[in-house]
């Protein structure tokens, strides 16, 4: 049956409370058929272009934008046709269509300059530039068009104008290195997004901006509540499609860490196939992380090569898988070159942990510990929890190769409540192996089975294979000896065999997988356990006790 006008009238008035029921789905099906019997004027073309980019249809919203636009120009409506420039150019923005969107945003402040229009529609375009500036890493003068636009916003009550240039605000700040105003400023977004201060349509990008700034800083635990706050907001919009491209990313991110693989793995899959360059590089990396974790190394090597090829430099993941599989002096070599180069210090603490575990699995102590303390120099410069996390634990890794045992559980122990409070179970498992190891060569067996245990339990239930690998790896018990175990730690009783053994400092050094350094810091703590003072009167003491 052909509708009639009143009913193609009733069905705009219905497509109208649908849209503010937040029933956008239906929505769009009321304007479609109602544009089919007599084509949607300027207004009702913006909602229906409004419900399918909430919907996730952009090229049709696009196209009805695009009408929309045409229509206010003919009726000489400029601000109206303004927004709907806009509006195109926000979309094609977001699905990565750089040179379609630049060319809307360009009639856009066509439109306001010849106008002389100011207000909320100058201060987006100004967002918008401020925006395009900042991509450039042009940022002063982003940060400057962006306070602009704020300005134009709050005079103009608009608060998609706000949100838009206080996100550029944002991320000017923390490159500038304001890293608490710029959370601040975060925060504010934020804020009026969840509190419905702003159009639908900017809640996306909004969260995507947000949680790429709580990333940069590694703020895990700010993102994680804007990310519960969103969710929540979202799960009463079940229409919606908030996360696209980028943002998947960073929920594969925050999935991650939370122990949530299988989802992770699946939202970066998505961002891989929606984005392009350096962007589908990020959720390449992100899939390789997920599979070295897995203990998957060929699909990981397959991920990282993927996203360095499309411009993402794949570390320090590629790094550490290539410690696993033996290649530490290449990773090492790798992390000291990127090392040296100027970077934000929350990467430069990532890469320098990564550093460490290279360094120890090449058993050079000295410059593992070199690399840690430097690492714990940044940690201390830093308010991120995560930063001094990473920095607790390589110092307590670094203790444990030194034999430094009971130091080394004070280190592990903040390690562990630090990932405890951010509820990252695979690094909390990490440490705890490594707990385990050290109360096992200090002689306490039961305490490390436990925490063994512990690891094991974590590792199986997230399917970190490589987790499990390294569990497997270790000997079922502390090694036994003569009644001198009760004196030395395990190493200090391999150390001590091998000198009655006759071996030079640098032959047990080579055996042990230690710098001569660290063998000289064990017979240093071996002479004073057993009050002796030489070599000789240490393999004397061997002999005597049946060590060997």
């Amino acid at each position: 049956m052909a509708m009639t006008d009143a009913s193609a009238a009733l069905g705009l008035a219905q497509a109208r409370d649908l849209f503010d029921a937040s029933q956008w789905n239906r929505c769009v099906e009321v304007l479609t058929v109602a544009d089919a019997h007599t084509p949607l004027g300027g207004r009702d073309l913006t909602l229906l272009a409004d419900a399918a980019y909430l919907t996730g249809r952009d090229e049709e919203a696009v196209r009805a934008y695009g009408r929309a636009y045409q229509q206010h120009v003919t009726a000489t409506d400029w601000r109206s046709a303004t927004r709907s420039a806009l509006a195109c150019g926000f979309v094609l923005a977001n699905a990565g269509e750089g040179i379609r969107s630049g060319a809307w945003t360009a009639r856009a402040k066509h439109l306001v300059d010849e106008h002389d229009l100011g207000g909320a529609e100058a201060g987006w375009v100004l967002a918008e530039e401020a925006h395009r500036l900042m991509m450039q890493r042009q940022v002063a003068d982003a940060l400057s068009l962006a306070r602009k636009g704020e300005s134009l916003g709050l005079e103009a009550r608009d608060g998609d104008v706000v949100v838009l240039s206080r996100l550029t605000i944002g991320v000017a700040l923390l490159v500038e290195g304001e890293r608490v105003e710029a959370m601040r400023v975060m925060d504010e977004v934020m804020v009026a997004v969840s509190s419905e201060e702003t159009s639908a349509a900017v809640v996306g990008l909004a969260y995507c901006s947000a949680i790429g700034a709580c990333m940069m800083v590694r703020d895990v635990a700010r993102a994680r509540e804007w990310t519960a706050a969103l969710t929540r907001w979202c799960d009463a919009r079940p229409d919606m499609v908030p996360y696209r491209g980028t943002c998947l990313v960073h929920r594969s991110q925050m999935m991650t860490l939370g122990g949530d693989w299988t989802n992770a793995a699946e939202e970066a899959l998505r961002a891989e196939s929606l984005l392009r360059g350096r962007s589908a590089g990020d959720a390449a990396y992100q899939l390789g992380e997920l599979a070295r974790l897995r203990g998957e190394a060929d699909a990981a090597a397959e991920h990282y090569r993927r996203a360095n090829s499309l411009g993402k430099q794949p570390e320090p993941g590629l790094s550490r898988l290539r410690v696993a599989q033996g290649r530490a002096e290449q990773a090492r070599k790798t992390l000291v070159r990127l090392c040296g180069e100027r970077r934000p210090p929350e990467d430069r603490a990532e890469l320098l942990a990564a550093r460490v575990e290279a360094e120890l699995s090449l058993a050079d102590v000295d410059a593992a510990r070199s690399s840690a303390e430097e690492l714990a120099g940044i940690a201390a410069t830093l308010d991120a929890s995560l930063v001094d996390g990473l920095a607790q634990q390589a110092l307590g890794a670094v203790l444990v190769a030194e034999q430094r045992l009971e130091e080394a559980l004070e280190p592990l122990r903040r390690a562990r409540q630090v990932w405890e409070e951010l509820a990252l179970p695979h690094p909390c498992a990490e440490v705890r192996l490594l707990v385990g190891r050290c109360l096992r060569e200090l002689g306490d067996e039961g305490s490390a089975s436990l925490e063994l245990e512990a690891a094991r339990e974590c590792f199986a239930r997230l399917g970190a294979a490589s987790g499990l690998a390294i569990l497997d790896a270790l000997p079922t018990e502390a090694p036994s000896a003569g009644p001198g175990v009760n004196v030395l730690t395990a190493r200090e009783l391999e150390v001590v065999r091998l000198v009655a053994a006759g071996h030079t400092n640098r032959a047990i050094a080579a055996r042990l997988r230690l710098s001569e350094k660290t063998v000289a810091r064990h017979l240093s703590n071996i002479y004073a356990k057993l009050g002796v003072a030489s070599r000789a009167a240490a393999t004397a003491y061997a002999y005597e006790q049946g060590i060997v």
